[in-house]
């Protein structure tokens, strides 16, 4: 059983995070892009949304991003790798996500009606 409504907020916020970490995470030098490759597990947001939601951490490993333990703070992060795209097929998954989403968004906004 589940929440259709928080699993349509994990696609979403999963779907941007792997965007962000194949497009802003890999331009730049290390240190601007590095934030965008780094997700914080422990994040409010973050546990909500991927680490409390069954199968969204595997998920998102699926699509490149590896589990990686702070040394220096002690956090669990997900990190996508420097000089990655993702992939060949990453492109069309992100688009599936996109398009579930707003086809689910527009069924649950019909039945409110």
């Amino acid at each position: 059983n589940y929440d259709h409504a928080a699993v349509l907020k994990s696609l979403s916020i999963m779907r941007k995070l792997i965007n962000n970490a194949t497009t802003k995470g890999q331009q730049g030098n290390d240190e601007t892009s590095s934030k965008f490759r780094r997700v914080r597990l422990t994040n409010p947001k973050i546990k909500e949304a991927i680490a409390d939601v069954n199968g969204a951490l595997e998920l998102m490993m699926c699509t490149g991003f590896v589990l990686s333990e702070s040394d220096a703070d002690g956090e669990t992060y997900l990190v996508f790798p420097p000089g990655e795209k993702g992939s060949s097929w990453l492109s069309s998954a992100l688009a599936m996500m996109e398009s579930y989403e707003n086809d689910s968004g527009n069924e649950i906004k019909s039945s409110r009606v």
